[in-house]
């Protein structure tokens, strides 16, 4: 993994086209706060996603997620009438990018 170029011009640039509307993971981090407190952030998880990918390991709290049942149609008592959507965390999205 140390092929895999990180740097903060890197990073921002993922921050910065994270989508405002999207539902938080596990880790409750807003993609909207996150795009807020972008310049703040980006260089700490700069650092992060190297050590990790130096390491070759991911913190647990990124392979967390949050399933919840989405109604597809048919009966709502019917299991089978439902499909799981994961929400992960956001900065998880970003480096998992990589």
């Amino acid at each position: 993994m140390l092929d895999i170029h990180v740097d903060d011009d890197v990073v921002m640039k993922k921050l910065s086209k994270l989508c405002q509307d999207k539902a938080p993971g596990a880790d409750n981090i807003q993609p909207r706060f996150l795009k807020e407190i972008i310049e703040e952030v980006c260089h700490a998880l700069t650092i992060i996603f190297r050590k990790s990918l130096d390491l070759g390991e991911i913190t647990d709290d990124w392979r967390t997620a949050n399933v919840s049942p989405i109604f597809k149609k048919g009966s709502r008592s019917k299991v089978s009438n439902y499909w799981p959507v994961s929400l992960t965390s956001q900065v998880s999205k970003i480096y998992e990018s990589y």
